[in-house]
């Protein structure tokens, strides 16, 4: 049974810490921030906080750039970062040392979720960051990151923006939705430049309105540190009980997305539920490809969260959640070549799609695709429990879903060359719950050391993700390029 610290009660949003800089300057009048600025208030309140510095005793430099670890400073801060209560974790990047001013920030920043490196260990403090990455930060900070997957678009920061938007977490700003004229039309929102670096007042804004807004998921002002010495065992809820790897009805409850009763209740009742069957050697029924790509989107789901609820199955070193998003980034460039346009319910690796429940998880993978109008649909997972191969799932009674699970088993099989497990029906909940032709693909078997090693082959996983593509294109009825 896992168990989360979850505090009982809020601390106070506004929390008095040191400045960042000898020459920085708190609770000031500065006197390039008029009091008629859009952005006034949230810097007064943010300084005389003590959340966000001055560049001096009375500049705060609204126009200037702001830097990705000035950013994770204020954010830290803005969530009751506290250096005397925080424990900074060990960072993967190897351009953030430890005797950095903001290491303690960005290992906040990183572990709680709201920010991810530029790459596997570069994290470029010193590098200006864009409004997209900006606002991306503050929305997971706000407690409602979970939810900007639910809205994605054409852009890795699409629901970002569009949380934010709906969130009034860009009212004040540049970008804030423009309201409707005296005749009721709306004029259109303001042009977005992508890569356009993120100034001081955006920042000091948006982070303002975060404070406002009361996410679910926002950062408990109490570290687990703290909460051992100082805080009654009682003052904490235990989280509702998740089945592990070793449970009997793991297998089934990692993609069924419902309470363990329910479960129960169905496999006892066997109504509307389909136990994973064998298909091979029945009739194929007739399908004519459609011959292009043009237009076609298809939504690459890399199974399970990064971190929270409804993570992966562990094994040798690998977690599946990490491994299918390694597949899944892959494969997206090999679709796009190949003329298809692709939405990711995990942009990046650190993101989770909900950490709300596993139900909630799995059904927004699958209102992702549906809400996008996704003409296919593909869950990348790896297998446990014992044993070796492939296997590729469709919904029970999908005749569309069968042929593309066919196709993509056989061009992963040919390509990959372990055991053919087959083409299986189940009912699990990325499956039942998607509008389109989906398929669900168990790439190997993490807990069986050969297994494994293909999997945590970088190589290996480029070879899962062009097998992908191959299957995709013969299920359209296109060569493969």
């Amino acid at each position: 049974m896992r168990k989360r610290l979850r505090a009982a009660a809020a601390g106070l949003v506004f929390m008095l810490v040191s400045a960042v800089l000898p020459a920085a300057v708190f609770g000031k009048d500065f006197k390039d921030v008029s009091v008629m600025s859009s952005y006034y208030t949230a810097v007064n309140k943010l300084s005389e906080s003590k959340i966000m510095v001055g560049r001096s005793d009375d500049i705060f430099a609204p126009n200037d750039n702001i830097k990705r670890a000035e950013v994770c400073a204020v954010l830290a801060r803005a969530n009751d970062y506290s250096e005397s209560q925080y424990n900074a974790q060990k960072l993967p990047f190897s351009d953030v040392s430890n005797d950095s001013w903001a290491k303690g920030y960005i290992s906040f920043c990183y572990e709680n979720g709201y920010v991810n490196g530029m790459s596997e260990d570069s994290f470029m403090p010193d590098g200006y960051i864009t409004r997209e990455q900006a606002i991306k930060m503050v929305v997971c900070a706000s407690g409602v990151g979970d939810e900007a997957l639910a809205a994605v678009g054409p852009k890795w920061y699409s629901g970002y923006i569009n949380k934010a938007s709906k969130e009034g977490l860009l009212n004040g700003t540049e970008l804030e939705p423009p309201k409707a004229d005296e005749s009721g039309k709306t004029p259109p929102p303001a042009r977005f430049d992508e890569g356009e670096y993120a100034t001081r007042q955006f920042v000091a804004q948006v982070t303002f309105n975060s404070m406002l807004v009361k996410g679910s998921g926002k950062t408990e002002n109490i570290t687990v540190a703290q909460a051992s010495q100082d805080t009654p065992a009682d003052a904490y809820e235990e989280e509702i009980w998740m089945p592990s790897q070793d449970d009997e009805a793991w297998r089934y409850y990692q993609y069924y997305g419902e309470d363990y009763e329910e479960y129960i209740k169905e496999e006892q009742n066997e109504k509307d539920y389909t136990v994973p069957e064998e298909t091979a050697g029945e009739s194929v029924i007739e399908y004519v490809p459609r011959g292009s790509s043009d237009g076609m989107l298809v939504v690459i789901d890399p199974g399970h969260n990064y971190n929270g609820v409804d993570t992966g199955a562990v094994g040798n070193g690998l977690r599946e959640q990490d491994i299918t998003f390694y597949i899944a980034e892959k494969l997206k460039p090999l679709l796009e070549r190949n003329g298809f346009d692709v939405i990711m319910t995990r942009n990046s690796l650190k993101e989770n799609v909900s950490n709300e429940s596993v139900s909630a998880s799995l059904a927004r993978r699958a209102d992702i695709a549906n809400r996008n109008g996704a003409d296919l649909f593909l869950s990348i997972h790896c297998n446990a429990g014992g044993g070796t191969g492939i296997e590729t799932y469709y919904c029970t009674g999908s005749d569309s879903g069968r042929i593309l699970a066919d196709c993509i088993q056989t061009n992963v099989v040919d390509e990959i060359g372990i055991r053919d497990r087959g083409v299986k029906s189940a009912r699990y909940a990325v499956l039942r719950n998607t509008n389109m032709a989906a398929a669900l693909l168990e790439t190997a078997f993490i807990d069986t050391a050969s297994d494994a090693a293909i999997l945590g082959n970088p190589e290996y996983q480029q070879r899962y993700a062009e097998a992908i593509a191959r299957g995709i294109c013969d299920y359209v009825g296109i060569e493969y390029k």
